[in-house]
């Protein structure tokens, strides 16, 4: 594989962090996916763990994308084919021309189109080969795969041109980078989590949890903000109760010689029943 480290690259001065992308790491792996769209003839790879960001980077991506860049975004499925590829390539852009003719049209525009293929691991083997080796036979077209670790290295046993791919990879985040990602809700009002609420055991606890992956990071808020409510006693066991109580009552008056006494008694314990219920 093409490592991204080994083609030169240098970032900008001017890099700061774009929250949606919650580091600054993040940033430049963007940057980086910008500068290797411009200046290599090779595909580039997207991995990560699931829920780590990598479609987040790419909406980011798309949303800032050079004006000389077209961009169609493909999902990924076991029975996709070339064919298929190439219409949504047209019908995204230029459905009333052939392909061929709008590579032309770019090319004169000096344009490139990106294609994005998300979930590139559902795809069939040999799939991405063939699609790397069309890219190639038409220097304006650009592809993204965007696969995780365990597909990629599938893929790569399946897919001999996949080892010419540049690899973007995108990390989990830090325990401190979750902090900071928790600070940024809490300011955002994301949730309701106040920004005095986000301690140091809070970050732990998290992060311990999530593992650094934003998705599962936003939906442990989430469940903050939406805590199990207590279930209230049935009906039927409310009458079940009830009924208990009273033949245990019935039976104590009968019973017993102080029947003042435990009418107080009964009258106590139903009242502690419905303070229980009414909880």
């Amino acid at each position: 594989m093409v490592e991204s480290k080994d083609f030169p690259y240098r970032m900008s001065n001017q890099s700061t962090v774009d929250y949606s992308l919650i580091t600054q790491e993040r940033t430049e792996k963007l940057e980086l996916l910008i500068h290797l769209l411009s200046n290599s003839p090779h595909a580039i790879v997207l991995c990560g763990s699931k829920g780590v960001g990598k479609t987040t980077l790419l909406k980011v991506f798309q949303q800032r994308r050079n004006v000389l860049w077209q961009t169609c975004t493909v999902q990924g499925r076991e029975d996709l084919t070339v064919e298929q590829i190439q219409t949504q390539l047209l019908e995204t852009h230029s459905p009333t021309q052939t392909l061929e003719s709008f590579f032309e049209q770019l090319t004169k525009q000096q344009q490139k189109i990106v294609l994005i293929i998300d979930d590139a691991g559902s795809l069939a083997p040999q799939l991405i080969t063939t699609i790397i080796d069309y890219a190639n036979s038409h220097p304006v077209l650009k592809v993204v795969f965007v696969l995780s670790h365990d597909d990629l290295a599938i893929k790569t046993h399946s897919d001999s041109a996949i080892e010419e791919c540049h690899i973007i990879e995108i990390p989990p985040l830090s325990e401190s980078q979750c902090g900071d990602f928790l600070q940024h809700l809490a300011i955002k009002s994301v949730f309701e989590v106040p920004v005095h609420g986000i301690t140091d055991s809070m970050i732990a606890s998290v992060y311990q949890q999530t593992h650094g992956i934003p998705e599962k990071i936003i939906a442990q808020l989430s469940s903050l903000n939406h805590p199990q409510k207590r279930k209230k006693p049935t009906a039927r066991w409310v009458i079940t109760v009830v009924l208990g109580l009273c033949a245990a009552g019935y039976l104590l008056l009968v019973l017993s010689k102080n029947n003042i006494l435990n009418l107080a008694w009964f009258s106590s314990v139903l009242e502690s029943l419905n303070i229980a219920i009414n909880r």
